[in-house]
C-alpha cells in the first residue's frame, strides 16, 4: 500500500534511503518508522493514517490547511504563528493537537486515545455481589 503510493508524482519515501520498512529478525519482525513527503495535500498518501509509526510531511499554504487535513486522530503544529494556533484550536477535525515540539512519542493518560487499550475494547460496567455468592461461586 506505502508502496503503491510512492509510485505517485509529488511523494517522496525521505526514509527508504535508511533500509527497507520490514526489518526481519531471527525472533521477531518489526517495521521500521515511515516518513513520506508529499508535494500537495491532493495526493492519496497525504491523507493516509496508519497504526504504526507513520507520517506524511504535506506541503500546503497555511490558509488551506485545515481544511485540507479532514478529520484527523493526531496534528502537530510547529509555530509561532498564534492566530494560527488559536485557529487549530478551534477546529473540530482534529481529535488530537499539538501545538509547538511536544514529544509525541510520550504517553499522557490524561488524553484521549492512550489511555489502556482495554478502555477501547471492553465497556466498563459496575457489578456488586455478596460475598456468600462470591465464595459460593468460586469454590473459598
Amino acid at each position: 500500500m506505502i508502496e503503491e503510493g510512492c509510485e505517485e508524482n509529488g511523494t517522496t519515501h525521505v526514509t527508504e534511503k535508511h533500509g527497507a520498512r520490514l526489518e526481519q529478525m531471527e525472533r521477531c519482525d518489526y517495521i521500521r518508522p515511515t516518513i513520506l513527503h508529499c508535494d500537495s495535500p491532493d495526493l492519496k498518501m497525504a491523507n493516509t493514517e496508519y497504526m504504526f509509526p507513520f507520517t506524511s510531511v504535506v506541503k500546503c499554504p497555511q490558509e488551506k490547511m485545515i481544511e485540507k487535513i479532514g478529520g484527523t486522530l493526531v496534528a502537530s503544529a510547529i509555530t509561532n504563528d498564534e492566530a494560527w494556533a488559536a485557529q487549530l484550536t478551534d477546529a473540530t477535525n482534529i481529535d488530537r493537537l499539538n501545538i509547538g515540539p511536544l514529544p509525541t512519542i510520550a504517553l499522557n493518560w490524561l488524553q484521549p486515545h492512550e489511555g489502556s487499550i482495554v478502555d477501547f475494547l471492553f465497556r466498563a460496567r459496575a457489578y456488586q455481589t455478596p460475598d456468600e455468592r462470591l465464595k459460593a461461586r468460586c469454590g473459598k
